[in-house]
């Protein structure tokens, strides 16, 4: 016996893709930013605008890039080069050079307050 796909079926398939899409979709919006730690100085730069930064550390200068709300170490002076392997990411270190850069975004959620 041959069961065929009825439309009703098609549109739960449509709906699972859609939701997949937008689950993984993450623009980001105005006032989301990278702000960047190093050594004694602090950055921020803002993610709805692509370009090469540069922050210096105390070996040399780290290049940032941002491209399409997200962000990742391009080049460093260190040694062993881990912190240009992450890739794109939140939450990117460099520790050699002093260099940690972390995304904010304009409405964050709260895990708790206290009073």
């Amino acid at each position: 016996m041959k069961k065929t796909l009825r439309a009703a079926d098609y549109l739960i398939f449509l709906i699972f893709i859609l939701l997949i899409i937008f689950s993984v979709i993450d623009a980001p919006g105005a006032g989301d930013e990278l702000y960047v730690r190093a050594d004694d100085a602090e950055y921020a730069f803002p993610l709805d605008r692509d370009g090469t930064y540069t922050v210096h550390g105390p070996l040399g200068d780290t290049m940032i890039e941002i491209t399409g709300g997200r962000a990742r170490i391009i080049s460093s002076p260190c040694p062993n080069r881990t912190c240009i392997s992450q890739g794109f990411s939140d939450t990117l270190v460099c520790l050699p050079n002093h260099v940690v850069a972390t995304t904010r975004r304009a409405e964050e959620a709260h895990d708790d307050v206290a009073y």
